[in-house]
């Protein structure tokens, strides 16, 4: 199956404490979680027609260790399965040859305009 890496710093902005997800200013789980979600996005990217883009739909995560601000992290998703429109894929995300965090996530393929008009419009 196919895999695509990308690689990360941990900025201030992606602290547990910045985000407001926990207290220390450590990598917050929020923070990993997009990391993971850009990772898949970009590589669906070159694979999709211009009118389409993914949206995320699911996420499972075990946030395993912390890391500190600066630290870089190489964020790895591995295509598992496709559903018609659903992509499912497995990742990991490394701090230093050490796996921090592991799981699943799935994308959608959506045409953007129809996704778009969805969207609930005020009274």
């Amino acid at each position: 199956m196919e895999e695509f890496s990308k690689k990360f710093v941990v900025g201030s902005k992606d602290t547990a404490k910045e985000i407001g997800s926990g207290d220390l200013e450590v990598l917050g789980t929020p923070a990993v979680l997009a990391m993971v979600e850009n990772t898949a996005k970009e590589y669906l990217h070159k694979e999709l027609a211009s009118e389409e883009t993914s949206v995320g739909t699911l996420i499972e995560a075990r946030h395993l260790r912390p890391s500190k601000v600066g630290a870089k992290i190489m964020v790895k998703v591995k295509v598992e399965s496709q559903e018609k429109t659903k992509i499912n894929f497995s990742f990991e995300a490394i701090d230093n040859e050490q796996i921090i965090a592991t799981g699943i996530h799935q994308r959608a393929v959506i045409l953007t305009d129809v996704f778009l008009d969805k969207l609930a419009l005020p009274k």
